[in-house]
């Protein structure tokens, strides 16, 4: 925080919510987290100190924008979540590669009632 205290709390915000937005983008939901806090504190610098119209538009639109990638990262999160839980409940296996093309079984291995042996 010590960054955004040093700056005007409209510019300050400002940045943060860029950040914000820069996490989303990035899919770095864990960082977002650490946001609320700091934006509790930044609104509470603002509210005392004001800010212009033209600021405060500006970071409504910054806000708007977030809350949308925030609504999109969401049914992103639920649409895995289901897809996962489809794939787990399935009456056969399917076969998942990670980045470092490991592959792993998600679903009901072995109970396809045929064995396979390399």
């Amino acid at each position: 925080m010590a960054r955004y205290d040093q700056s005007p709390p409209a510019a300050a915000l400002e940045a943060l919510l860029t950040r914000e937005r820069d996490s989303l983008l990035a899919g770095q939901l864990a960082a977002l987290a650490d946001f609320g806090p700091l934006k509790e504190r930044l609104l509470a610098r603002l509210a005392e100190g004001g800010g212009s119209a033209q600021e405060i538009e500006r970071l409504r639109l910054c806000a708007e924008r977030n809350q949308a990638l925030l609504a999109a990262a969401a049914r992103g999160v639920r649409a895995v979540r289901d897809r996962l839980g489809a794939a787990r409940s399935a009456p056969v296996a399917t076969r998942t590669y990670a980045s470092d093309g490991v592959a792993s079984e998600i679903g009901r291995v072995g109970q396809s009632g045929i064995n396979h042996r390399a």
